[in-house]
């Protein structure tokens, strides 16, 4: 029997997944039927239905509200690729008609919303998957598989650092604005997802944030206001007492530069930039001298590596060191396997990789930056998950 998905936001988050289903339909790997695509803008969803005949040669039924769709439509699961403050309401409106949900990042706008949608989903009986790309970068699992084999040692220090985008407006002005989510959190909970990914859970963190430009300048030059935090800067301690620094610089002018390392007692592992395809740069000490590992020599010290099926598929093998593709091809894969897991956690009745639950660690992550700037202290991220520090969140004005 086809599993029928249904995707409810058409717009450039929504088309890009729509490439996603193409790369899996290109490799053997489309495990499901588009069947239904849903966007408030009429013109949008005729866009994607006929970008997804091209590509599929059946065209999925077009919708303009997801009320309608979810009632007419025979879906078994959706995707919600709509602004963050809309995915609570479409997200437990699908559960609530039995639907399983893949909601992309950021789960909802605000921590106590995306509590509701994963209480919403207990409840239902259905999956809930957060779209989080790049931990499933085969960089970044060749990444964990050498951190897990102890080839480092014990880590005890993390660095995530960024700096780009001056003054201008990243991808689109919404993302500039405190009540639609903002760029730290857009951007800040791919990074908290990552860092826990490799080092396991945090639970405490601190930072100070500034917005840096109360406005953004697009491609044509227009001004559009930006009242989100754009500069984050702190410090996060993981539950096995290693520490991380956090810089995300989303105002950055001139010399851009990104910086993921781990370090452990026995040496440093330099992590590039995701959807690059770059490798990794390892570091060993070894009777107090320093010894680069040979980008070749990094699979024997992982013996257990292997990407699964879909991603080898995808990528051209399961045990790569680097990759060199098109950064389209790179973003789409990554895709692809977020939707494939998905599907298959609702088929074969498990979890999917990235659930509600890990989704909302990372929104609360950020929040607990954000939350400490204005109390001036550590924050505890039970404090944050419990609700019981919602100062932040609660001058967004959305909370439920």
């Amino acid at each position: 029997m086809s599993f029928a998905l249904g995707l409810v936001g058409c717009g450039g988050m929504g088309r890009r997944h729509l490439r996603g289903m193409e790369r899996l339909h290109k490799v053997g790997r489309l495990s499901f039927d588009l069947a239904a695509v849903c966007d408030v803008m009429p013109a949008s969803a005729a866009a994607a239905a006929d970008v997804a005949r091209d590509l599929f040669g059946g065209a999925p039924v077009q919708y303009h509200d997801a009320e309608t769709m979810l009632r007419e439509a025979r879906l078994d699961g959706l995707i919600i690729t709509t602004t963050p403050e809309t995915h609570t309401s479409v997200g437990e409106l699908a559960l609530h008609s039995g639907v399983h949900v893949m909601v992309e990042k950021p789960i909802t706008l605000t921590v106590a919303e995306g509590a509701q949608l994963v209480r919403a989903a207990r409840m239902a009986g259905r999956k809930l998957a957060v779209a989080e790309n790049y931990r499933r970068d085969p960089i970044n699992r060749l990444a964990r598989a050498l951190i897990d084999a102890g080839v480092i040692g014990k880590p005890y220090l993390a660095v995530q650092s960024s700096s780009s985008a001056g003054e201008n407006v990243i991808i689109t002005p919404w993302r500039h604005l405190k009540n639609r989510g903002g760029i730290v959190v857009d951007m800040g909970v791919h990074y908290t997802d990552i860092l826990e990914y490799l080092l396991g859970p945090i639970d405490r963190v601190f930072a100070l944030n500034q917005i840096v430009d109360a406005q953004r300048k697009d491609a044509s030059g227009a001004l559009h206001p930006a009242d989100a935090e754009d500069l984050s800067v702190g410090v996060a301690q993981f539950r096995s007492g290693a520490v991380a620094h956090w810089l995300l610089n989303m105002a950055g002018r001139g010399e851009n530069h990104f910086a993921r390392m781990v370090y452990g007692m026995g040496g440093t592992l330099g992590i590039p930039s995701d959807r690059t395809g770059s490798p990794l740069r390892l570091t060993l000490r070894e009777n107090g001298q320093d010894r680069a590992v040979a980008d070749d020599d990094l699979l024997a010290l992982a013996p257990d590596y292997h990407l699964d099926p879909v991603t080898a598929a995808l990528f051209g093998g399961e045990r790569l060191t680097t990759y060199a593709l098109e950064w389209a091809t790179i973003d789409a894969n990554l895709l692809a396997i977020e939707q494939a897991d998905f599907v298959a956690s609702v088929v074969e009745a498990r979890e999917p990789e990235v659930d509600g639950e890990q989704g909302l660690r990372s929104l609360a992550l950020v929040f607990g930056m954000l939350e400490s700037g204005m109390t001036g202290h550590m924050v505890g991220v039970e404090d944050i998950l419990s609700g019981r520090l919602s100062a932040y969140e609660q001058s967004i004005g959305a909370t439920p």
